[in-house]
């Protein structure tokens, strides 16, 4: 009885270690706070720990802000920019100092080969742009999708998703709506082992009718991208790992 007993937790244990183990992030500089290294990202002011913020208006010249396109880096497309940059309405980053951006129909995307196959799990923070000009609204929802495209062309739509700003009109300069982000996550969407994605970010902003993009925003931070093996192939490595294990065992009691 003991032995059954023994051999049933080895069994929970290998599932327990196999689930953890086998989850990949696929990911580089979710925060973007690489991007901005590489790019010498410029005009920004020191906060009151140290830290990089985005250059007040007006300082050091008054074209001066943190806003960039990337140009250097895991991310291709869209921009970034510093916790507390007017162009950005004050926003802070949702962690580190530094936030991505897409606007209008900007794509913002990274490529990777993923080094195992499974179920993925997409998982960000989103916000949007407020208004740093009382006369000029920019806190409009966005709406953007994101896509997964694999190497042989062929695209899996993760979703439809819309961005707003924290604490509306009323509370967006405060310190709840400069520091609030909303959670994002989508899952059940398959990874190959070997095969070469592209996770791109794509802002839908309207087009108007005298065909110009409407002027929307969409603030993204710490994105992650992991791939968990399905339930199936977890079920046996665990299977025959406990195999070998009960194998022995009864040689070593025959």
């Amino acid at each position: 009885m003991n032995r059954w007993i023994s051999v049933t937790f080895i069994f929970l244990a290998l599932l327990g270690i196999s689930s953890q183990t086998a989850t990949a992030n696929f990911i580089l500089d979710g925060g973007f706070e690489q991007q901005a290294v590489l790019q010498n990202n410029p005009h920004y002011s020191f906060g009151p720990n140290g830290e990089k913020w985005g250059a007040a208006y007006g300082s050091p010249v008054s074209t001066a802000n943190s806003w960039q396109n990337n140009f250097n880096g895991a991310w291709s497309g869209g921009a970034i920019a510093r916790t507390e940059d007017y162009t950005t309405g004050w926003k802070w980053a949702k962690s580190g100092e530094v936030f991505g951006i897409i606007k209008d129909r900007q794509t913002m995307s990274q490529s990777f080969t993923a080094t195992a196959s499974g179920i993925g799990t997409l998982s960000w923070y989103d916000a949007n742009r407020a208004a740093w000009r009382q006369e000029h609204w920019f806190g409009r929802p966005n709406d953007y999708s994101v896509t997964l495209t694999d190497s042989l062309g062929n695209i899996q739509t993760l979703g439809n998703f819309t961005s707003e700003v924290a604490g509306g009109s009323g509370n967006w300069w405060t310190d709840y709506g400069k520091s609030t982000w909303f959670d994002r996550s989508v899952t059940g969407f398959n990874l190959q082992a070997g095969m070469n994605y592209t996770l791109s970010f794509n802002s839908l902003s309207p087009i108007l009718s005298n065909g110009s993009v409407d002027d929307r925003t969409t603030f993204l931070d710490d994105i992650t991208l992991t791939a968990v093996p399905e339930p199936s192939t977890l079920g046996l490595l665990s299977i025959g790992t406990l195999g070998g294990v009960f194998w022995r065992r009864r040689r070593q009691n025959g």
